[in-house]
């Protein structure tokens, strides 16, 4: 389903009486590979791969895993074949993701412009779209690295999933979003009945809360939603702020690789049973050689300028060309970074150097 199509369905349904969640999921995920969440250390989830639902190990997880949904659809590290010749791969198999929170969903907004929107559209990026069926779920719980308001998100889906679970008190709230969530609920209405109404206004309580709970952790940072980010970037483009803080960058780039919208990517050429072949790998914009070119010049040898570089991406360049964040609010890159950076610590920085510009020209 195109991003930014939302599909128009009223047909809210519940668990029909005496079935659990395990036996819903175990019956829609089957025949199919599956990815979803399993506990880890420190309260944490990992986006795990099985064969089929397993009621003692897999959840719909409280919150996104560690890992980011992009990994489904793009690997890190994938062998393309032999440079030489027409290689010919092997069709992906039907896979269902089970537990997707909105900060992933909404960072496929991004993924789908790179790989689908521009031209031409990368085929093994298309396949495994068309192929993989997202199951969605309410965010029930927070990590204190979440902000996903401060980026005009919230933790529950409103467009671009096929089916929606929303967790409440004593039953499940089941939705359909896509043509194709559609088809596959079908095939377990029996697990289902219609929802009753006053399932419908707990849920509503229950995402207006956690909403809520979200706004008032990014209150403690000194940020609240509707802050025009992208015109503090912009505005703190000269700022020595970028210095400041790539002082505590080691350049690992795992804020890259854990990010769900990043995207940037590199081919090889090498090898492979002494056959020319090439492979395909993720890059990270905060990596010293990113942006070194053929002769060996680097635009950006430094680390402060990978840092604004990185920060212009998503919170001006995107804006202006698709009309939002290329942020989702996860998070995952403060949770990663061993300088200890807080994106949201970056924010706040860039909004107040931007109130002290405009009280110095006398602007409001």
């Amino acid at each position: 389903m195109a991003a930014g199509v939302r599909f128009m369905s009223t047909a809210i349904r519940q668990l029909a009486e005496g079935l659990t969640i395990d036996d819903f999921l175990a019956a829609l995920s089957h025949g199919r590979q599956i990815f979803t969440l399993q506990s880890g250390e420190g309260g944490q989830y990992h986006l795990v791969r099985a064969d089929s639902w397993d009621a003692g190990r897999h959840t719909l997880g409280d919150f996104r895993p560690i890992e980011p949904l992009k990994s489904v659809l793009s690997q890190p590290r994938e062998f393309l074949g032999p440079t030489n010749q027409n290689a010919e791969t092997e069709p992906l198999p039907e896979r269902i993701v089970i537990g997707v929170k909105n900060c992933d969903l909404a960072g496929l907004k991004i993924q789908d412009h790179v790989f689908l929107g521009l031209t031409p559209a990368d085929p093994r990026y298309a396949e495994a779209r068309e192929k993989t069926i997202l199951v969605t779920c309410d965010c029930t719980d927070c990590l204190d690295v979440c902000f996903c308001p401060l980026v005009d998100e919230q933790p529950y889906v409103k467009e671009g999933y096929d089916i929606n679970i929303s967790p409440l008190s004593q039953q499940y709230l089941i939705d359909v979003g896509s043509e194709k969530g559609k088809q596959l609920l079908e095939t377990v209405s029996d697990y289902l009945v219609p929802a009753d109404k006053d399932l419908l206004e707990e849920r509503k309580q229950r995402r207006t809360g956690m909403y809520q709970r979200l706004v008032e952790q990014s209150a403690a940072h000194g940020l609240r939603p509707g802050m025009d980010l992208a015109g503090a970037v912009r505005s703190a483009a000269d700022s020595s702020m970028w210095g400041d803080f790539a002082g505590d960058c080691v350049e690992c780039g795992a804020c890259n690789f854990v990010c769900c919208t990043c995207h940037c990517f590199q081919l090889a050429d090498g090898t492979s049973d002494s056959v020319p072949a090439r492979g395909k790998q993720w890059d990270g914009c905060l990596l010293m050689n990113f942006a070194r070119v053929a002769g060996g010049g680097n635009p950006r040898a430094g680390r402060a300028k990978r840092l604004r570089n990185r920060f212009q991406k998503k919170f001006d360049y995107f804006p202006q060309v698709l009309g939002c964040y290329a942020c989702d609010g996860c998070g995952r890159c403060t949770e990663v970074c061993t300088g200890n950076i807080d994106i949201r610590a970056v924010l706040k920085r860039a909004m107040d150097e931007t109130k002290s510009i405009h009280a110095d020209t006398g602007n409001d």
